[in-house]
């Protein structure tokens, strides 16, 4: 199973971000493919493909890594696009506490891989797809920089299964398997 740790932001957060977002879905966005809220999250740490029964120690592994961190206050702001492809939008606060629990679980024996550079705590909202390979997302992000959401008090990693293709429309589908306190 492919695994991932993340932080998701509440209903009340997501539902103010959606509000922004709405403007930009028509004209050329709506050619991305949006996030569903549901799916909106910020990813902590990759683990990729791990045995079934090793969904445990995995969990067991990230409780260890977050152990004593305590919650973390976070808001969504200002916005990006990652090689033209990937529409997200940042996050402020505890952005220092939050890159160096993104570095502790990715250095955890179950990581993917360790960052070779500082992690960008974003949250993704579009991919651009075959139908927009050659849409041009910097003037999206540029009306999306402007954005600052509600705070909110983090206080808990996911462990997260994503199941590719097996979402809506041959979306990818993500299911929570467990939760870690900060």
């Amino acid at each position: 199973m492919r695994l991932f740790a993340a932080i998701r932001p509440p209903g009340f957060v997501l539902e103010h971000l959606d509000g922004a977002l709405a403007a930009l879905r028509s004209g050329a966005g709506d050619r991305l493919r949006w996030v569903p809220p549901e799916q909106l999250h910020l990813t902590v740490a990759f683990y990729g493909e791990v045995p079934d029964g090793a969904a445990w120690d995995v969990q067991e592994m990230l409780a260890s890594a977050v152990a004593g961190w305590g919650s973390m206050e976070l808001s969504l702001r200002g916005a990006g696009s990652f090689s033209s492809r990937n529409l997200w939008v940042g996050v402020a606060g505890d952005v220092a506490r939050l890159r160096l629990l993104m570095t502790d679980c990715a250095q955890a024996p179950l990581a993917e891989s360790e960052p070779e550079r500082a992690p960008r705590p974003h949250l993704t909202v579009a991919r651009s797809g075959r139908r927009a390979r050659e849409l041009d997302l910097r003037p999206l992000a540029r009306a999306l920089a402007v954005y600052a959401g509600p705070q909110w008090s983090a206080d808990q990693v996911e462990l997260v299964r994503s199941r590719l293709g097996e979402g809506p429309g041959g979306t990818v589908a993500h299911e929570v398997i467990g939760a870690v306190r900060l």
